[in-house]
C-alpha cells in the first residue's frame, strides 16, 4: 500500500488526530472491565516498552485499546498526535501485510507527528491490534524500541503460542505479557451494579485473601469467617446475585452477550465461534476441513467432565489420531479449551487420560443446545454446565494463589474422584462440584483425598445455596464461590 492510501486508512482509524472522540467502533463500550484498570496501571508504570495482551477472539481486546486511548487523551491529557492505533485485521492490510507496521509508524511520524521521535517531549503510544497477522512483527518492534527510548507499544493477539513463539528470544527483557480472558462472574455483578462499584472488587479480594490465609495457616477458620460475614452482609442482595449466577451459567463471559437475551446470546456466540474456527483457526493452521475441528469441539463439549480418549474422538469425528492431536493443540492456542490432567502428586509422574473442558460456559451451551432458560430446571444438564464454569473460575483462583505463576489444575480418580485439585509449592486444596445440596452427599472421594494426602481442608461448591462446614469440608454456594475466584 502506498503512503497516501495508508495515511488515509490510518486517519480513519485515528479520529483523535483531528480532535474527534474515540470512535464507538473502537472502544465499543463505556463499561470498563477489571482488566482495563490492571493493564492501564501496568502501561503507566512498567519499565518494559512492549506490552502484549493475548486472549480469545471477541474477548474485548480491541475495546481495551479504544478505552486505553480514550483514557490517555482525557485523563492523562496526552496529545492526540502522540497516539497511533493500527489494526492489522483490515481487509486492505491483510491482502499485503508485509512491512505494514514499519510503514504505518513512518507515515505517522512523517505526516502526523511531523518530527523525529527523539524530539518528542513525552511517551509516544503505539497500539497494534491482531499483531500476529503482521509478518516479522517482533523484529520490527525490537528495532523501534532499541532505536527510540520513548516509544510504548501495546500489541494484542488472539493466538497464544504464535505471539509467544514469534516474540521468543527477540523481545526478552522488553515485553510485559498480559492475558485477557472472558469475563468472570464478578464482572456480571459489577456491570449490573448489584454491589457498589467501589466495593465489589474489595469484597472479592478479601474473600480470596482469607482463603490464602486459611491455606497458609492450615485451618479453614479465616475463610469460613469471611464467608459467613459476606453471606450475612449481602443477604438482601442474594436474589439478584443468584439470578445473575444463573444468567452467567447460561450465557458465559464474552462481552458481546452482556446486554443480549438468552436466546439472542446463542446467535452471537455461534457466529463468533464459526468465524473463529472456519476463519482465523483454519487460516493460521492451514486446516483444510474446519468443519472437522467444530466436530471435535462438539465432541469435547458432549463429554465434559469425563476422561477424554483421543482414539474415541478420532473414530467419532472420522479423522486420524494425529489429526485429533493437532486439533486439540489448535483449540488450546485459540483459548477455546482447558485441559485438566490427573493429579499424581509429582511433576515427574505422568498421569492417565485428561479431562478437557471448554473455556467458556456460554460456548459450551451453544454447542450442546443448552443455551435456554429451561435448562436451569434440568439437573442432568446443569451438572456439566456448572462444572464447566467452576473449572474456569478455579483456574483463575489458582493463578491468584500461585502469584500469577500458573493456572494449572488437576483432577483425582484414585480411591474416589475429586473434580479439581489446586496444587502449589505450599498448598493442596481439593475441590468437589455438586449441582445439588452437598451436605446430603457422601463425598467419599473428597474425604479420602483429604485424609490420604494430608490436605488441611477441602471445598465443596454447590448450586443449592448451602454454606456450611463439616469434616474438614467447607461447603460454599456457587454464587459466592464464583464471586471470589
Amino acid at each position: 500500500m502506498d503512503d497516501a492510501n495508508l495515511l488515509a486508512l490510518l486517519n480513519r482509524m485515528n479520529l483523535w488526530w483531528e480532535g474527534e472522540e474515540v470512535q464507538d467502533s473502537l472502544k465499543k463500550a463505556d463499561h470498563r472491565r477489571r482488566d482495563f484498570y490492571k493493564i492501564r496501571e501496568r502501561l503507566m508504570t512498567s519499565q518494559r516498552s512492549i506490552m502484549t495482551v493475548r486472549g480469545p477472539r471477541q474477548v474485548g481486546k480491541t475495546t481495551l485499546c479504544g478505552q486505553l486511548i480514550e483514557s490517555l487523551l482525557k485523563e492523562d491529557h496526552v496529545s492526540g498526535d502522540r497516539i497511533l492505533y493500527l489494526t492489522v485485521e483490515n481487509s486492505s492490510i491483510l491482502s499485503n501485510p508485509d512491512g505494514v507496521i514499519e510503514d504505518a509508524i513512518e507515515v505517522f511520524k512523517t505526516n502526523i507527528l511531523q518530527r523525529d521521535f527523539r524530539d518528542v517531549d513525552g511517551t509516544v503510544y503505539i497500539f497494534i491490534d491482531e499483531v500476529q497477522k503482521a509478518p516479522n512483527w517482533a523484529d520490527t518492534l525490537k528495532y523501534y524500541t532499541d532505536t527510540y527510548s520513548n516509544l510504548q507499544f501495546v500489541a494484542t493477539g488472539s493466538i497464544s503460542t504464535l505471539i509467544k513463539s514469534d516474540a521468543g528470544d527477540t523481545l526478552i527483557g522488553r515485553m510485559d505479557e498480559r492475558i485477557m480472558m472472558p469475563m468472570k462472574f464478578i464482572e456480571y455483578v459489577r456491570y449490573e451494579s448489584v454491589i457498589d462499584e467501589e466495593t465489589v472488587y474489595d469484597e472479592s479480594t478479601e474473600l480470596r485473601s482469607k482463603l490464602a490465609e486459611s491455606i497458609k495457616e492450615g485451618d479453614s477458620t479465616a475463610l469460613r469467617g469471611a464467608l459467613s460475614r459476606f453471606f450475612g452482609l449481602y443477604e438482601n442482595k442474594k436474589p439478584q446475585l443468584k439470578r445473575l449466577k444463573d444468567e452467567y451459567l447460561l450465557k458465559g463471559g464474552y462481552p458481546g452477550v452482556l446486554d443480549e437475551t438468552v436466546p439472542d446470546s446463542y446467535t452471537v456466540l455461534d457466529t463468533d465461534l464459526q468465524n473463529t474456527i472456519t476463519g482465523d483457526l483454519a487460516n493460521v493452521f492451514n486446516v483444510e476441513k474446519p468443519a472437522k475441528v467444530l466436530r471435535v469441539l462438539s465432541l469435547l463439549a458432549a463429554s465434559t467432565g469425563s476422561k477424554v480418549s483421543k482414539s474415541s474422538i478420532a473414530d467419532a469425528a472420522d479423522v486420524s489420531r494425529q489429526t485429533v492431536d493437532a486439533y486439540l493443540e489448535h483449540l488450546d492456542e485459540f483459548y477455546l479449551t482447558n485441559r485438566c490432567p490427573t493429579y499424581t502428586g509429582s511433576e515427574y509422574s505422568a498421569g492417565g487420560l485428561p479431562k478437557i473442558y471448554l473455556q467458556d460456559v456460554g460456548i459450551y451451551n451453544a454447542l450442546n443446545g443448552t443455551l435456554a432458560e429451561s435448562t436451569l430446571g434440568n439437573p442432568d444438564a446443569m451438572g456439566p454446565i456448572f462444572e464447566t464454569a467452576v473449572c474456569d473460575h478455579t483456574r483463575r483462583l489458582q493463578f491468584f494463589l500461585s502469584n500469577a505463576q500458573n493456572a494449572d489444575i488437576y483432577y483425582n480418580d484414585s480411591g474416589g474422584e475429586v473434580d479439581f485439585i489446586l496444587d502449589g509449592t505450599d498448598y493442596l486444596v481439593p475441590i468437589e462440584v455438586k449441582n445439588g445440596d452437598t451436605t446430603s452427599r457422601s463425598l467419599r472421594g473428597l474425604k479420602r483425598f483429604i485424609e490420604e494426602r494430608d490436605a488441611e481442608f477441602g471445598i465443596c461448591v454447590n448450586n443449592s445455596d448451602v454454606l456450611d462446614n463439616e469434616d474438614s469440608i467447607v461447603h460454599i454456594p456457587a454464587w459466592m464461590y464464583l464471586f471470589f475466584c
